[in-house]
């Protein structure tokens, strides 16, 4: 258990070995580390320099190297030590380092991001943009360590309270967000600097007060000065202290949908490769990308669902699926894709072979054609005229006989065989087949040579021929019959045997 008496009673020497410090010297070693003079604005210059090409490239060491060497803390002691005694004299020299220091760092800060390639916001330039009530509260722990260590003359303690404030780099965000025209960054960093300096003048007060500085306050003074401070702490944490609430409730958010993304990716067999948060509103914007072996639909909308009953805010997520696969699958694949090149090669090659013999078939058929006679397709391939050589050695009834193979039943293809030019043949017609009128019948074995003979006439567009007979009468018959069909004959009498008529071109 706690003895509290003894405690409070330890308190209080504590607090009586501090009436024998020498006040004088303490106000006169603080004066000293807030004078306005060439090395505080060195100091400045090159606390500030060092801060931002720390931000600038990432580095926390030389963001440290910049805090161990800013001079600002001595006029923030200074400016609570002056409200603690009521001196305005030094209150006011102590906000004249102050603004000065401030206005220099901020020249500094803009000169070197308007010459620096680099004008990119890095983690930690980010990171002294949203300023919480954690930070109130280190600044005023920094606060009371640093009067303490002013006020006892324990300066070795002074390195870890410079770095645990860190008055210098907010001060040079400040400078990098005007001059990149962010007001967003320039804000809140000015908001982190100013919490910083407030609550380590206020803290200094309130050691400056219980060492017993300003004992010749009236009691009006006090309760200005209580009144002041208790005022200053509210109003700086209140919209702190809302932004923490604000970053532990996007803490909680991104937390959840983390948990359900990678839980929803390791159910897919996959893994989350890259996610970004936003705040749209109330509405979290979650940009992601997952790595599966196969496509999962309908997984974004299923996530979306999940995280907006576990959060009760409304979330918009874009899942963007990179499909990936393993050694074995793709060894699996390469086998079955070598097995389909072979199979795609094998009819490739058999396809060939077919093509050529195809080819060395129509070669030996052109030729066969070529050699019986030319061949001639017109009206569109509606029309097929093939004239004979005199190699083919087919005679008339051959020929004729030819374009009637040719010829597609149901087929709207005209075909015509035009015989070679040779002697016509002999028609053997007996006076039997010849009627009392002087015509051929119609069964009479000669008509099968005058039909012949007539089809040969109309392939070669003959219209005239001359026909001899060994009497008028069979010379006659002929010619009658070959008028009905279009041919003009004209019949000669002469010496013949038998019953042979002869049918020549003129």
């Amino acid at each position: 258990m706690i003895d509290m008496p003894a405690t409070w009673r330890r308190i209080g020497l504590w607090r009586i070995r501090g009436q024998h410090i020498d006040r004088a010297a303490v106000l006169a070693h603080i004066e000293e580390g807030a004078r306005l003079d060439a090395r505080y604005a060195l100091m400045v210059t090159l606390a500030c320099g060092i801060a931002l090409l720390g931000l600038l490239q990432n580095s926390v060491a030389v963001i440290i190297g910049a805090m161990l060497i800013s001079p600002l803390m001595g006029p923030i002691i200074a400016l609570g030590m002056s409200l603690a005694t009521f001196d305005f004299i030094a209150m006011r020299r102590a906000l004249k380092a102050l603004a000065v220091g401030v206005a220099l760092a901020l020249a500094i800060a803009i000169g070197i991001v308007l010459v620096s390639p680099l004008q990119e916001a890095t983690p930690e330039i980010l990171g002294r943009t949203e300023p919480t009530l954690f930070d109130l509260l280190v600044a005023v722990l920094s606060g009371i360590a640093g009067a303490y260590a002013t006020i006892t003359r324990k300066g070795e303690t002074i390195v870890g309270v410079a770095i645990a404030t860190a008055l210098m780099p907010p001060l040079a965000v400040v400078g990098f967000g005007i001059a990149t025209g962010s007001a967003e960054i320039a804000g809140g960093a000015a908001f982190l600097f100013m919490t910083n300096l407030l609550a380590i003048a206020f803290s200094a007060t309130i050691v400056a007060r219980w060492y017993r500085f300003g004992t010749a306050d009236s009691p009006k003074q006090s309760a200005w000065q209580a009144g002041l401070i208790v005022a200053g702490f509210v109003l700086l944490s209140v919209p702190l202290g809302l932004a923490l609430r604000d970053i532990a409730a996007r803490g909680l958010a991104e937390r959840t949908i983390r948990t359900a993304l990678d839980a929803a990716a390791a159910d897919a067999g996959g893994r989350i490769s890259a996610l970004r948060i936003e705040r749209d509103g109330e509405v979290h914007v979650v940009d992601a990308v997952l790595l599966a072996s196969r496509h999962h639909p309908g997984m974004a909308k299923r996530i979306e669902s999940q995280v907006e009953s576990a959060l009760g805010q409304p979330l918009r997520l874009q899942l963007r699926e990179v499909l990936t696969t393993d050694e074995g699958a793709v060894a699996a694949q390469a086998d079955s894709l070598a097995r389909l090149r072979e199979s795609v090669a094998a009819l490739q090659s058999d396809a060939q072979r077919r093509s050529a013999a195809r080819d060395a078939v129509d070669a030996v058929r052109a030729k066969a054609i070529a050699h019986l006679g030319a061949f001639d397709v017109s009206a569109g391939g509606k029309a097929v005229r093939w004239r004979l050589h005199q190699r083919a050695g087919l005679d008339l009834a051959a020929s004729r006989a030819l374009e009637s193979a040719m010829r597609v039943e149901g087929g709207d293809i005209a075909v015509e065989v035009v015989p070679a030019l040779q002697a016509l043949p002999t028609v053997s017609l007996s006076t039997d087949e010849i009627d009392d009128q002087g015509v051929i019948v119609e069964a009479a074995p000669a008509t099968a040579a005058l039909q012949s003979i007539a089809w040969a006439l109309a392939r070669w567009n003959v219209t005239d021929v001359r026909v001899s007979a060994a009497d008028r009468a069979r010379g006659d018959a002929v010619a009658a019959w070959l008028g009905a069909r279009g041919i003009r004959a004209e019949v000669s009498v002469v010496a013949t045997a038998g019953d042979a008529v002869s049918v020549g071109l003129p």
